[in-house]
């Protein structure tokens, strides 16, 4: 299920979902190929780091689903081929004893968007080359515990280097965070920020059935 919320923040380009299918476990995935459009729905989990200033810096395991719809690619050739891709849902939890109970999902008013391509590479050799994937996300980190729910003005960036499949199920990847991101409160999203990610680090999952959804 998405959201029909309009969102006032777009991060990258518009994917079409209508007419797109639904991928789940079972789903053919061929290296070195550019795919049709689909929708993936994929496990995924990660290891973040939040800064709260007055409370400590904990380092939280999380584990999920998220859904992707990717374009139809710009090409059928592997290297020339760019998909562009955005985040219509997703769902992640974690826990630890000084926060609690954390749940991650898409920020409605953000359009979550990415791309896969080919970097350049003066260097390359013979060969398929492999491709790169970026993404820049919105997201809510709800934290009951601290009565909070914590937004990020500044997309996060997550990267997955050496892609030679699509979608990069089993592949690992990082948020490209300097130092420290901040997040907000949703009730005041302009004031200051309350707590910080310093680190995160996640790992796309395969297919999943579609009963998990």
């Amino acid at each position: 299920m998405t959201t029909s919320t309009q969102p006032s923040v777009v991060y990258g380009r518009p994917v079409n979902t209508d007419g797109v299918p639904n991928l789940y476990e079972g789903t053919t995935v061929v290296p070195w190929t550019p795919p049709e459009p689909g929708i993936d729905n994929l496990g995924i989990s990660s290891v973040d780091t939040f800064a709260v200033p007055g409370v400590g810096e904990y380092t939280v395991e999380f584990d999920g689903y998220v859904r992707v719809v990717r374009s139809e690619p710009t090409s059928s050739e592997w290297a020339s081929a760019e998909v562009y891709t955005n985040l219509i849902e997703m769902k992640m939890t974690g826990e630890c004893e000084e926060l609690g109970k954390i749940t991650v999902t898409l920020n409605p008013d953000c359009l979550s968007t990415g791309q896969i391509r080919t970097p350049f590479d003066p260097y390359a050799g013979e060969g398929p080359s492999a491709k790169a994937c970026r993404m820049a996300v919105g997201a809510i980190f709800d934290m009951p515990k601290l009565g909070l729910k914590l937004i990020n003005r500044e997309p996060i960036i997550l990267t997955i280097d050496d892609v030679r499949q699509i979608p990069p199920a089993g592949s690992p990847g990082k948020g490209q965070i300097y130092r420290m991101l901040p997040l907000h409160d949703m009730k005041n999203p302009k004031g200051e920020p309350v707590a910080y990610v310093t680190s995160l680090r996640f790992r796309m999952g395969g297919y999943l059935p579609q009963e998990a959804f």
